[in-house]
């Protein structure tokens, strides 16, 4: 599969913002209104969804947009005033997290929220050079999901840019390294900006990737990594929070010259994807890297969704989804057929070369599967717009394809849920629990036995707000308004 935008390695730090008009009316709750979920089930997704202390007839007290207290309704006293939810019979989860997301346009927030997807992390990136433009990023929308924001580090910018345009052996040899006051202090003015993460590029070196992983630990910051000039084995050892697209990090399979091929020129040859393709996911190398995983707190995100849309691995069409009625097609990459939901990279192959491609996808499919029952951890990352993936029912698809590889749906659910509080250490979202944010998805099916219930969301409960879903769906693009462009930092 050929590389995508989205998902490149390569990434920089300059970007476009929107401006978004807020003339999407969505119908709310009052701010800072008391409210009382009554009478659900509260499914736990701790502990990476090993943890199965549900509360049944649950009793979920919200106020000024945040959970004061959890309990049963014997534990729990409902503060007069407070506006009655009753969810009898219905199941409790938190705001869905994308942590691989893109967040375009106004049609994009209201797809998200209404999908259920209250935060979504999107990583910065502009190509050096030009090409492929400047990525867009809706900064106000309204109504719009949470929007975390990522940022490269690579090991010789102290902007973050991206040297790709040049020979990495001549980057290697002439550029000068950043030292680890730079390093520290490139990641301190991130946090100071409000990033929740950064993205260890590939030409950062193992002792500077050391440097990085403390100070975004000691900042409360996410710490991803993509890295060819330090191997994976090693990002994990140092303490990576995350390794992103299953493309990149299998890369720690392949024969160590393949590797330094890579580390020499990204996009030159197709050798490290062949090389993996050839790889027997029961070989002791995947042993040995799943045992390492399992051992850490480093988490997968796979983005399974992106590789799964583009090579037909038995997926259903994007445009399939309700909300992608709000999704224009020149605002996705590479969007598939709407008719018939293939893309056109896999349509321009011969029918031999598309049964190879095919094939190698699924053989990635499997070394994920291998690595879960090995231990490893996982989060959720559409990858949207990868390959037309659509903004909100993206991420329901990553989360199917997570259970495709072994997770349980609770598994599932906490990869897109608890598992980033845990791992990434964002203390203000991810669960129901007093103190965090109140973003509750009330389902009237029961996720714990199909993750299709996902699908069946009641009501939202976001910043402490009940949204009119339906007016999400119904937003159309005359009512969103014409964000205009302006300078972002």
């Amino acid at each position: 599969m050929p590389r995508n935008r989205a998902g490149a390695v390569a990434v920089a730090v300059a970007f476009a913002v929107l401006a978004v008009s807020a003339t999407a009316q969505v119908i709310v709750t009052q701010q800072h209104e008391k409210i009382a979920i009554v009478g659900a089930t509260l499914i736990d997704v701790n502990n990476y969804g090993h943890s199965t202390n549900d509360i049944a007839a649950s009793v979920v007290l919200i106020d000024d947009g945040k959970v004061v207290a959890v309990g049963s309704a014997t534990q729990i006293t409902i503060p007069p005033g407070s506006t009655r939810i009753d969810a009898h019979g219905e199941f409790l989860v938190p705001g869905l997290v994308d942590g691989f997301g893109a967040l375009r346009t106004q049609a994009f927030a209201n797809a998200y929220l209404y999908e259920g997807v209250t935060t979504v992390y999107v990583p910065t990136i502009l190509p050096n050079g030009g090409g492929d433009g400047e990525l867009k990023i809706v900064r106000n929308a309204s109504p719009g999901p949470r929007l975390f924001l990522g940022a490269p580090m690579t090991g010789y910018s102290e902007q973050g840019a991206d040297p790709s345009d040049k020979p990495m052996l001549d980057h290697r040899l002439h550029d000068r390294r950043l030292s680890n006051e730079q390093l520290i202090a490139r990641v301190d003015q991130l946090a100071d900006q409000g990033f929740r993460g950064v993205t260890i590029s590939y030409d950062v070196w193992p002792d500077q990737v050391d440097v990085i992983v403390a100070e975004s630990k000691r900042r409360d910051m996410a710490a991803l990594a993509e890295p060819a000039f330090t191997p994976y084995p090693y990002a994990i050892h140092a303490g990576v929070s995350g390794l992103p697209r299953n493309d990149h990090y299998l890369l720690a399979l392949a024969p160590p010259a393949v590797l330094l091929e890579r580390a020499d020129n990204l996009t030159a040859s197709s050798a490290p994807s062949r090389a993996i393709c050839m790889i027997d996911p029961a070989s002791s190398g995947v042993a040995d890297l799943g045992a390492q995983l399992a051992k850490s707190n480093t988490a997968l995100m796979p983005t399974l969704s992106m590789e799964a849309t583009a090579d037909a691995l038995d997926v259903p069409n994007p445009w399939s989804a309700r909300s992608a009625a709000l999704i224009k097609a020149a605002d996705l990459d590479d969007p598939v057929n709407p008719s018939t939901g293939e893309s056109a990279f896999l349509a321009s192959l011969t029918t031999e070369r598309r049964k190879r491609v095919r094939d190698c996808a699924w053989h990635k499919e499997a070394f994920d599967a291998r690595l879960y029952q090995l231990g490893a951890k996982y989060l959720a990352g559409s990858s949207a717009t990868s390959y037309g993936i659509m903004p909100g029912s993206g991420l329901h698809l990553e989360l199917t394809l997570l259970h495709r590889i072994g997770l349980s749906p609770r598994e599932a659910i906490a990869a897109a849920t608890s598992n980033f509080a845990d791992i990434y250490g964002w203390r203000d979202i991810g669960r129901i629990e007093p103190g965090r944010v109140a973003d509750v998805l009330i389902l009237d099916a029961d996720p714990r036995s199909d993750l299709a219930a996902l699908d069946h969301i009641d009501r939202i409960i976001f910043r402490g707000v009940v949204l009119d879903r339906q007016s999400l769906l119904k937003a159309r693009d005359h009512e969103l308004g014409n964000p205009a462009v302006r300078d972002g930092r």
